[in-house]
């Protein structure tokens, strides 16, 4: 089977919102609305990362959906979109930009999504304590210290988007290694219905 994988990145819109809030109503504005994407990256099976970054949101977009297509196009009945907490914030997020920004999407079903999220805790609807930086660590996967997806709008705001990609591109590592330990444990196996 191959595998697509996807993580993004966003930014608050308000900057000056953002900063004078506390940290659990900073994470109010990670939604939609209140933030943009700054960067997305995707990973498909034996392939290098594309960080796909530094234009408008709009172009990310088409980029984004154009990779997408083309991995559709060769994985037609196999392809799997795989990520961290993607059905809860990376999709909805890169369709509603989609909407706002006038980019043509690429239609999928949600059985086409593998949310790692939800395969290791295994539907659990109740909210599950982990982050993907914590899973990676608990199975000996090597993580970047000292920045994690709070500090990306800091990041974005000082013009440090190599940092962000560079963030980025060791997410896209973790969540692959991740798929890789579910599908070799049969944890894929396990489905809602």
């Amino acid at each position: 089977m191959k595998y697509f994988c996807f993580d993004i990145e966003t930014c608050p819109l308000d900057r000056e919102d953002y900063l004078k809030r506390d940290e659990a109503e900073r994470k109010k504005l990670l939604n939609p609305i209140d933030s943009s994407i700054v960067a997305i990256g995707v990973k498909e099976t034996g392939k290098s990362a594309v960080i796909i970054q530094g234009k408008s949101e709009k172009e990310m977009l088409e980029k984004f959906w154009s990779e997408f297509a083309a991995f559709r196009k060769q994985n037609a009945l196999s392809g799997k979109l795989v990520g961290f907490n993607v059905k809860d914030f990376d999709l909805p997020i890169l369709v509603t930009r989609s909407f706002i920004n006038e980019v043509k999407i690429v239609p999928f079903t949600i059985k086409e999504v593998i949310d790692l999220r939800e395969s290791i805790s295994a539907f659990t609807y109740k909210h599950t304590r982990g982050k993907m930086k914590e899973f990676a660590q608990l199975i000996g996967i090597e993580t970047i210290e000292g920045f994690d997806g709070e500090n990306v709008a800091k990041a974005h705001w000082n013009g440090e988007h190599k940092k962000i990609a560079t963030y980025l591109e060791k997410d896209l590592e973790i969540i692959e290694k991740m798929n890789e330990r579910i599908v070799r444990l049969g944890i894929d196996k396990i489905q809602k219905w």
